[in-house]
């Protein structure tokens, strides 16, 4: 068993008994945590058939059958021919059934209440996007386009967490040591000392209030620019975030009429690479170093706006 495995099923014991769902009851109700799961299911849906809660809750239809056969007697679902099938039926909740789940998502909202009133505000705001990435890695379906959101504005922590994602990516993706977080390090340190905010930019790619992703514009002179910490997390790629933030970038530097842009790179950032010269960017040096514990080719990438 990995060092993963034996972590998730640890949080599943903890999370499973942390809020009662190993009872048989769910929350002192007659109904286990699987038939209310089925009623809140129906009550989400307008019309929904027993073969349609099989395949949502990945549940056995025998299974399904015998809970539906108990709501029906217990008076808490109705039944009516679907139009669209003469072999089927809609499935709805009655006023019974209704009531019954009302009452239970009040029982739960007190609940939850309960066990986060001692919590800051930065702590549930913790808890619920640590819940939000562990349904995205787990679910098959990824983030959408529509749910990145985009700014430049700097708020504090930015550029803190920045430099952890640099650390990050390149140690597990480049083999980089801790050397290049120093030189990360550095180069904001440089960035912030001669910020212009009229020819300094740093736009922001943010899912669930959490970067993951980034580019920037540091001016070097009247007619020169350099492009830096072009970074996306690696869950992100593929939704064309990339895309967007260089093409940010790159427009910035023509509406400040900057005449070249630059940026410093390796020849193993082979995703970046190829967008860099799809945008333009033309190797204009390249060099064999022996750096953060490997040895590379440090290349420069010019783009000529004049």
């Amino acid at each position: 068993m990995t060092t993963t495995t034996s972590k998730i099923r640890s949080f599943n014991r903890f999370y499973t008994s942390h809020l009662d769902l190993l009872s048989q009851h769910y929350l002192e109700s007659d109904y286990s945590i699987t038939e209310v799961r089925i009623l809140y299911e129906i009550s989400e849906n307008k019309t929904i058939t027993a073969q349609n809660i099989t395949e949502i809750l990945n549940l056995d239809k025998g299974y399904v059958s015998r809970i539906l056969k108990r709501f029906l007697k217990d008076n808490l679902i109705k039944k009516a021919s679907s139009p669209d099938d003469k072999r089927a039926f809609n499935i709805e909740l009655s006023s019974l059934g209704k009531q019954l789940l009302s009452s239970l998502n009040a029982k739960v909202n007190e609940q939850i209440e309960n066990k986060i009133e001692n919590l800051n505000f930065f702590e549930k705001e913790n808890l619920v996007n640590s819940m939000h990435t562990i349904k995205n890695l787990l679910s098959e379906s990824k983030p959408l386009r529509s749910d990145i959101m985009y700014r430049h504005e700097i708020k504090p922590g930015d550029f803190g967490y920045i430099i952890y994602l640099h650390g990050i990516i390149y140690s597990n993706e480049s083999n980089f040591s801790n050397e290049f977080e120093k030189y990360v390090v550095k180069t904001f340190y440089d960035f912030l000392e001669n910020y212009s905010p009229d020819y300094d930019r740093i736009w922001i790619a943010e899912y669930n209030n959490k970067i993951v992703g980034c580019i920037a514009i540091q001016h070097q002179s009247k007619d020169e620019a350099q492009l830096r910490w072009f970074l996306l997390d690696p869950s992100f790629r593929g939704l064309g975030i990339g895309k967007k933030l260089l093409t940010d970038a790159v427009d910035f530097c023509r509406e400040k009429k900057f005449k070249n842009v630059f940026l410093l790179t390796t020849n193993m950032q082979d995703k970046a690479l190829e967008m860099y010269k799809i945008a333009g960017f033309k190797l204009t040096e390249s060099t064999e170093v022996n750096q953060w514990g490997k040895t590379f080719k440090d290349e420069r990438y010019d783009l000529d706006l004049a």
